[in-house]
C-alpha cells in the first residue's frame, strides 16, 4: 500500500516544523555558547517527530521498518544532547573535557549502530509485530536486552541533568527558578510517554507517544526562550558577570523596587535586600538619587570592610528607563589610605608648627644673647629637630603601609616576634619590660607589619610613661575565638581625646593625636590582618589588645 499520511502523521509534521522554526529563530538571534547544545535537542526532537510521522503513513511491515529503525537511533541522542546543555546551563564547563564528551557521544552512537543491524544479533527487540484492528497500525515491539540497558542510561543522565537543572534554580533568583520550571515541564511529558511505551502500557497498542507529547516540549521550550531569555540570561552568567564585576550588585526596576541581588549584597547591607521590597526599605533615609557616594560598612571573611555605592541607569534599546543598577564597591583600602594622609597632613601641620615655632624661639634667644646657657638651649633646639625627623619618618612608614590580603596569611607563632621585638629594644629610659608569652599561632598576612605595630606600641608606652618605676608588660593568649598579643604598662592613661580619635578612625581640625605611634600601630596591625583595640587596663596605664584568626581558620 503507498504511503498515506493519516491525522498523527500530519499532527507530527505540524510538531516537527514549530520543532524547525524554534531552532532557525535560535540560531539567528542568539548566539551564545549554550545555543548548540539547544539547538542540538530541538533537531534531534523535530528529526524524530519527522521519521515517526513518515513511519505511521506506512502500512506494511516492510515499508515501516527502516522508518522505525531511524526514529530509534535518533532518538538515543535525545538524552545525551540534554545532558550538554544542562551541563552547561549549571556551569559545569570543566566536566566537559574532551575524553567526557566522546564518552557521553560513543554511547548513542554504539545504540544507534546496534539498531540498524538488529536482525542480525536481535539484541535491541526480538519482534516487531503489527497489532490487529488498532486505531493506527504501528508496530508494538518486543524490546531485548540491549534497549533496556540504553534505557536506563538514559533515564539516569535525563535525571542527573534535571539534578543539575534543580540545585541551580535552588540557589537563584526568581526569574531563573522559572526557566529552571519550564525547562523541567518540557521534559516530564516525553519522560513519562517513553517510559509508558518501554512498558507497553500505551493507551494505544504500539503506539508511541513521546513525539506527540514534544508539542509540549516545544511550546514550553518557546515560553522559556521568549518569556524568561533563556538563552539571555542564565544563572551561571548571571554568576560570572557578578565574579568579574567583584563587587555587590542589586538590580532595581523603574519603580526602584528591588529585582534580584547578590550574596555580597545581601550580606553587606542591612535589611538585606529581596526580590520585589523597595530599596527605600535598606536605605530609608536616602532617596535612591542621591545613593551614589554614599558608603555602607560589612563584614566579608570576618573583617569589616567600607564599600562606596553607585547608581547607574539602565535603559532599554529605545532609550527607555528600564531600571538601575546598585553597585557596592570595596573602597576599603582606598578609604584607609585617605585616612592616612589626612591624619599625617593634620598632625605633622600640627607638630611641625608648634615645634619648628619653639625652634625659632629657642634660635632667636641665642642670636639675641638672650639664652643664659645657649648649650643647655642647642639641646633643647636638637631635641626638637629630633622629634621632627622622628615624626616624619613615622609618616612616611604609615603612608608606605599598605592592607595585605587575608587570603596571603600563614601561620605564625606570635610569641616568636615578640620575643625578638622584645630583644632589639632599647628604651633610652630605665623601664622593666615583661614578656609574658606562650605558643600562639595566628593567622598573619604581613609578619613585618605585626613588628612595627609592636615596636610602636613599646615606644609610646615607655614615651608617656613618667612614672618612677615604669613597666611595660607583653602577652600572648587567646580573646574569645582569637589569637591575640597584648601590651600593657602602669602610665598615666590614653586621654580620651585620643581614645575618640582612633575610635573614629579619623582626625578633626580641633583633636590631634599628640603622635603618630598609635595610628601606625592600629594601621600596621590591620596590614598584617589583625585588629588593635584598647581595653581597660587593671592599673592606671593603657591596655592595648591585637586579634587575629587563628592559624588553619577557614
Amino acid at each position: 500500500m503507498p504511503w498515506s499520511p493519516g491525522l498523527p502523521s500530519l499532527v507530527l509534521f505540524g510538531i516537527s516544523l514549530l520543532s524547525a522554526l524554534l531552532a532557525v529563530a535560535v540560531r539567528r538571534n542568539r548566539n551564545e555558547r549554550y545555543v548548540g547544545g539547544f539547538v542540538a535537542i530541538v533537531a534531534v526532537i523535530g528529526t524524530w517527530v519527522l521519521s515517526y510521522g513518515v513511519q505511521l503513513g506506512f502500512d506494511s511491515r516492510a515499508a515501516q521498518l527502516p522508518w522505525w529503525q531511524l526514529t530509534l537511533a535518533v532518538a538515543g541522542f535525545i538524552p545525551t544532547a540534554w545532558l550538554l546543555f544542562t551541563l552547561r546551563y549549571a556551569g559545569k564547563h570543566a566536566w566537559l573535557t574532551r575524553p567526557a564528551r566522546w564518552t557521553m557521544v560513543s554511547e548513542p552512537i554504539v545504540f544507534a549502530a546496534f539498531v540498524l543491524t538488529n536482525p542480525t544479533h536481535r539484541l535491541i527487540w526480538t519482534d516487531l509485530e503489527l497489532p490487529a484492528g488498532a486505531p493506527v497500525r504501528v508496530f508494538a515491539p518486543e524490546f531485548a536486552v540491549g534497549y533496556y540497558v540504553h534505557i536506563a542510561y538514559a533515564y539516569a543522565i535525563i535525571a542527573f541533568g534535571t539534578y543539575l537543572v534543580l540545585q541551580t534554580a535552588a540557589r537563584s533568583s526568581d526569574l531563573y527558578r522559572r526557566q529552571a520550571g519550564t525547562l523541567l515541564a518540557a521534559v516530564v511529558p516525553p519522560t513519562a510517554a517513553q517510559a509508558a511505551f518501554t512498558i507497553r502500557a500505551s493507551p494505544v497498542p504500539g503506539l508511541d507517544l513521546t513525539p506527540f507529547t514534544f508539542g509540549a516540549t516545544v511550546a514550553f521550550a518557546g515560553v522559556s526562550l521568549f518569556r524568561f531569555d533563556l538563552l539571555d540570561r542564565t544563572p551561571i552568567a548571571r554568576e560570572a558577570a557578578l565574579d568579574v564585576v567583584g563587587n555587590g550588585l542589586v538590580v532595581l526596576d523603574a519603580e526602584g523596587v528591588v529585582v534580584d541581588a547578590d550574596e555580597r549584597a545581601r550580606r553587606v547591607l542591612t535589611p538585606a535586600p529581596e526580590a520585589g521590597t523597595h530599596i527605600s526599605t535598606v536605605f530609608p533615609d536616602t532617596p535612591l538619587e542621591r545613593l551614589s557616594g554614599t558608603t555602607v560598612e560589612g563584614e566579608a571573611a570576618d573583617i569589616r570592610r567600607t564599600y562606596e555605592v553607585q547608581v547607574s541607569p539602565l535603559r532599554d534599546a529605545e532609550g527607555q528607563l528600564s531600571g538601575h543598577s546598585l553597585v557596592l564597591r570595596d573602597v576599603t583600602d582606598r578609604r584607609a589610605y585617605e585616612q592616612r594622609l589626612q591624619v599625617a597632613n593634620r598632625v605633622l601641620r600640627h607638630n611641625l608648627r608648634n615645634d619648628m615655632n619653639v625652634v625659632h624661639g629657642l634660635a632667636g634667644r641665642i642670636e639675641s644673647g638672650d639664652a643664659d646657657d645657649p648649650a643647655a638651649v642647642a639641646a633643647h633646639i636638637q631635641s626638637k629637630v629630633d622629634g621632627v625627623v622622628e615624626t616624619s619618618e613615622k609618616v612616611r612608614e604609615m603612608t608606605r603601609t599598605e592592607p595585605t590580603s587575608v587570603d596571603e596569611a600563614t601561620p605564625t607563632d606570635l610569641a616568636t616576634v615578640v620575643e625578638a621585638v622584645v630583644a632589639d629594644f632599647d628604651p633610652e629610659c630605665a623601664v622593666v619590660l615583661e614578656c609574658e608569652v606562650s605558643r600562639a599561632c595566628a593567622a598573619v598576612a604581613d609578619e613585618s607589619a605585626l613588628v612595627t605595630a609592636l615596636s610602636n606600641l613599646l615606644e609610646n608606652a615607655v614615651e608617656h610613661n613618667e612614672s618612677d618605676e615604669p613597666w611595660v608588660r607583653v602577652t600572648t593568649g587567646q580573646h574569645g575565638d582569637r589569637t591575640c598579643l597584648r601590651v600593657v604598662d602602669d602610665g598615666p592613661g590614653l586621654p580620651e581625646e585620643e581614645r575618640e580619635v582612633l575610635r573614629r578612625e579619623a582626625e578633626t581640625p580641633l583633636k590631634h593625636s599628640r603622635g603618630l605611634g598609635l595610628w601606625l600601630a592600629s594601621w600596621s596591625a590591620r596590614a598584617a590582618g589583625g585588629e588593635l583595640t584598647l581595653e581597660s587596663s587593671r592599673s592606671d596605664g593603657t591596655a592595648v589588645r591585637i586579634d587575629f584568626p587563628p592559624a588553619g581558620r577557614d
